[in-house]
């Protein structure tokens, strides 16, 4: 996959197929619409175009309320490329670009820079200035395009589960991790550094690994305890993670806690790759460490149960 910018062209392939949108988290519904993308090129031997944005629109219309994203930017370019998609065409968001007009945009970069003879667009998406573009609107005016165009219908994306990339995270906000990775098609991880902390887990013989995001734009769930696969050094491991401030011990900064069953090697400086499979239980605060070592005995029994049980 080539990656490029809104200041280059593509030079027409015979046939070029593009969608248009940010993608955020690669859903199920964004992988039936590019799956369609890919398709559609490859009956014609062309070639398949994501047009996407960067920053997200609403960090820009919305400075104030900044939203915080499923993937990092490198993760979502990489599980765009696992999909066959042959250009990432990467456009700058800013304030002047959210006042071009649908049709300035598609004669712009639809027809002018990328050459598209088809394009394929969701049932719910819109663009261009005031959202005034969507799938009526280029069946309205066709006949100005020399392109054709074709939706992806609300049926075909969602079937029997409502998804979209905002749905997905007031689920992860909540920690309802079951149902946004049955969205997600994938389960939804955090990568980051080992960073150290309090050592308070070595001395009631839970460590734990302290872990600084990749991604400042990342969301990360909501408080609680969870059940998770852990990669690093390119080997799997199970574990278990606390999101949250700690309150048994007066914790005041928000943290991820990892603990990895039966792993005892430094790995501080080391990123690794945590992978949630379901939340078990909210942040508690206990009246002394001992109690809490009884909860983690638990919520270690039932982690073990999950991961061993469950289709994973």
């Amino acid at each position: 996959m080539k990656i490029i910018t809104d200041n280059s062209s593509i030079i027409n392939s015979g046939y070029n197929v593009a969608t248009i949108g940010y993608f955020d988290g690669i859903h199920l519904g964004h992988r039936k619409i590019l799956d369609e993308l890919v398709k559609q090129a490859k009956i014609k031997s062309g070639k398949s175009i994501l047009i996407t944005f960067w920053p997200h629109p609403r960090n820009i219309l919305n400075p104030n309320t900044s939203i915080e994203l499923l993937l990092s930017n490198e993760d979502k370019h990489q599980l765009i490329e696992n999909l066959d998609v042959d250009y990432l065409y990467i456009i700058e968001f800013t304030k002047d670009f959210s006042k071009m007009s649908a049709n300035s945009f598609i004669k712009n970069f639809i027809v002018d820079k990328l050459n598209v003879s088809k394009l394929i667009i969701g049932y719910n998406h819109s663009f261009g200035h005031k959202r005034e573009g969507n799938f009526l609107f280029l069946q309205k005016n066709k006949m100005k395009y020399n392109f054709e165009i074709q939706e992806v219908k609300k049926k075909e994306i969602n079937d029997k589960l409502k998804i979209s990339s905002s749905s997905i995270r007031e689920e992860v906000r909540y920690g309802n991790i079951d149902l946004v990775n049955k969205m997600l098609g994938y389960k939804y991880y955090i990568k980051g550094e080992v960073i150290k902390g309090d050592g308070i887990g070595k001395k009631i013989k839970y460590p734990t690994a302290n872990i600084m995001p990749n991604s400042n734009s990342k969301l990360i769930p909501g408080n609680g305890v969870y059940v998770c696969l852990v990669n690093f050094d390119d080997k799997n491991y199970q574990g278990m993670l606390n999101i949250g401030k700690r309150p048994t011990v007066d914790g005041k900064e928000r943290r991820i806690e990892l603990h990895i069953f039966n792993f005892n090697s430094n790995i501080y400086g080391n990123n690794v790759k945590i992978s949630l499979v379901k939340k078990i239980r909210d942040e508690i605060k206990f009246e002394n460490l001992d109690q809490l070592k009884k909860q983690l005995e638990k919520d270690e029994i039932k982690s073990i149960n999950i991961l061993n049980n469950e289709k994973i």
